[in-house]
């Protein structure tokens, strides 16, 4: 029973990164064409509309948690908490290199895309490129590979459903944050999500791999 349903959920996680490669390349091709989509001036609006001005100090918070030393906060005390409590090495390496390469490829993408900032982003952004959002993917790779590890000590199916929607909450939340703050246009948060998954499948299915591995060579030896 186990088996077949490993098989189903790999044929469905398979399938999710398939779909997501081809929306990602979609998404590229849409936003190489045209500066500003009439999906993101509509997608904007829409948010802006819902969102008063007065929750701004909220996002800036929440858009935090994406910058450069929020990630690198909270991914510095999740290394030590795997290293302190779980002695996880494989986790501790597979987890820095998956945000640490992530953030880069990312800005290598962004270079292959040059897309310019929305006018509305502010003066210290509006130097740098839009597409994809880094805060968007690479919140992304650092808070599911962190609910991710987690998600191996609970034991209730339920804590494990709670964990991962306050991880996608959070990182939606980030997302949404760089639309009204006006750092990006919708499509870019869209691409750093997608090419976030991609890059976090390949690092998971890289971890997860390596660990059954040692397990199997630890069962011989016993």
């Amino acid at each position: 029973m186990e088996d077949k349903m490993d098989i189903k959920n790999s044929k469905v996680a398979f399938g999710g990164i398939v779909l997501s490669i081809l929306l990602f390349i979609l998404t590229i091709i849409a936003v190489s064409n045209e500066g500003e989509l009439a999906f993101d001036r509509a997608i904007t609006d829409f948010i802006h509309t819902l969102i008063p001005s007065s929750l701004d100090p909220f996002f800036e918070g929440v858009s935090e948690l994406g910058d450069k030393i929020g990630i690198g906060i909270v991914a510095l005390l999740f290394v030590i908490l795997l290293w302190w409590k779980k002695k996880d090495y494989a986790g501790i390496a597979a987890f820095v290199l998956c945000v640490g390469l992530g953030n880069e490829v990312n800005k290598v993408v962004k270079d292959l895309i040059a897309r310019p900032r929305p006018v509305t982003a502010h003066i210290q952004e509006a130097d740098t490129l839009s597409f994809p959002s880094g805060h968007a993917m690479v919140g992304l790779l650092l808070y599911l590979f962190i609910a991710h590890l987690l998600a191996k000590d609970l034991k209730s199916n339920a804590a494990k459903l709670v964990l991962a929607g306050v991880a996608m909450l959070l990182i939606l939340l980030i997302g949404i944050s760089r639309i009204v703050l006006g750092a990006h246009y919708p499509t870019d948060v869209i691409g750093g999500f997608l090419f976030g998954g991609i890059w976090l499948f390949i690092w998971v299915f890289l971890y997860e791999t390596y660990h059954e591995r040692l397990n199997r060579r630890g069962e011989k030896r016993v």
